[in-house]
């Protein structure tokens, strides 16, 4: 389902007649030459309105679900991890001109970071890798996104337009202007599935690095981003797994944090199965029955065809069958991301099926 967003010109247009009205000695023909240029003047297009939330950091204990890391000096580790709540909340914007603003409130024990971050020049890891930059994940024992970097886009902090202004926190008060880290820009803000790296999963997401300089003293902080986004994509839109008939082979303990299920071993056939969307930890109890999918398996190739119900349009639909229970991704990881599905050649013998769909409801 694509979203349209439809813009409305409105062009005043100025008649001048002498029998009506005179232009007064206060108002120039320049000044009113100067007010229909400004009315024409069109800004970029928004195309995603979203709000930030906190990532789950990988589940570990020791460190909060959060958005943003400012660690006072000499700290480090879980310290200063800032969290977005119902009471401090950021949102992230991203335009058809390449830009991101990230903007809002966090806030960690009292104290409060207001931020106002523009991204600029997006690229995608082709081009990013051109220019010399490289794609940074977090160290592995961290790091639980399951993020492929051909997936993501890569800004650059636009720092004539960026700060930061901080209350509550001390001799850390004051405002800020926020530049890009490393000032070489070997590493950018890297937007898309799995992006925050520190959350389970693919949610699209940010992570990025910067500094924050003080404008009054000069001094230098140091500033990681990482979270994932809640967007409007639509109304009533959920991610929709087919399930086995059996329903034993779902994707959570099966060494995964995510809902859905992998159907097999299947020997050549033809088979129907059940589509649920939105039924977290693989319980049908909290989903919806959508429709279902067709499977033929047969001399080597694999069909699958989706059916969901005429209430439901479908936005996107990815589809794995192989000989293993689960697909890997570039680094021979398994994954259970939609983005990494696919369909083997020849296939021969038993074989699993992962049949995936997003549908929406308006």
């Amino acid at each position: 389902m694509k979203n349209i967003t439809k813009l409305v010109l409105v062009t005043s247009l100025l008649f001048f007649s002498c029998e009506v009205e005179k232009i007064s000695e206060q108002e120039s023909i320049e000044a009113v030459a100067g007010k229909a240029k400004k009315n024409k003047t069109k800004g970029p297009e928004i195309l995603k309105e979203c709000l930030v939330i906190n990532a789950d950091r990988c589940g570990y204990s020791d460190y909060a679900a959060s958005s943003f890391w400012w660690p006072k000096e000499g700290e480090g580790g879980p310290e200063g991890l800032f969290s977005v709540s119902d009471e401090y909340q950021m949102t992230y914007t991203e335009y058809d001109d390449g830009t991101i603003n990230i903007k809002g409130d966090t806030e960690l024990n009292g104290c409060v970071a207001n931020i106002d971050l523009w991204l600029k020049d997006k690229k995608n890891l082709e081009e990013w890798n051109a220019g010399g930059g490289l794609f940074k994940d977090e160290i592995e024992f961290l790091s639980c996104s399951e993020v492929i970097a051909e997936l993501l886009n890569y800004y650059i902090v636009d720092e004539l337009r960026s700060s930061m202004t901080a209350s509550g926190c001390g001799e850390r008060d004051g405002a800020y202007t926020i530049t890009h880290r490393p000032a070489d820009q070997l590493y950018a803000f890297q937007v898309g599935p799995g992006g925050a790296l520190f959350d389970v999963g693919d949610d699209f997401g940010v992570s990025g690095w910067a500094f924050a300089i003080h404008n009054e003293t000069g001094k230098s902080h140091i500033l990681d981003f990482n979270f994932t986004t809640k967007c409007e994509t639509g109304a009533g839109c959920e991610t929709a797994f087919a399930r086995g008939n059996d329903g034993q082979t779902c994707f959570i303990g099966n060494g995964f944090n995510r809902w859905g299920w992998t159907i097999g071993p299947l020997a050549e056939g033809d088979y129907t199965y059940e589509v649920y969307a939105g039924a977290g930890q693989c319980d049908t109890n909290k989903g919806e029955l959508v429709g279902t999918v067709d499977v033929s398996y047969a001399n080597g190739e694999v069909d699958v065809v989706y059916n969901i119900d005429a209430a439901y349009d479908v936005e996107e639909t990815h589809t794995y069958a192989g000989t293993e229970m689960f697909p890997t991704d570039k680094k021979g990881k398994l994954t259970v991301a939609p983005g990494q599905y696919s369909i083997a050649d020849d296939l021969s013998g038993e074989i699993y099926v992962i049949a995936h769909a997003v549908v929406c409801q308006d």
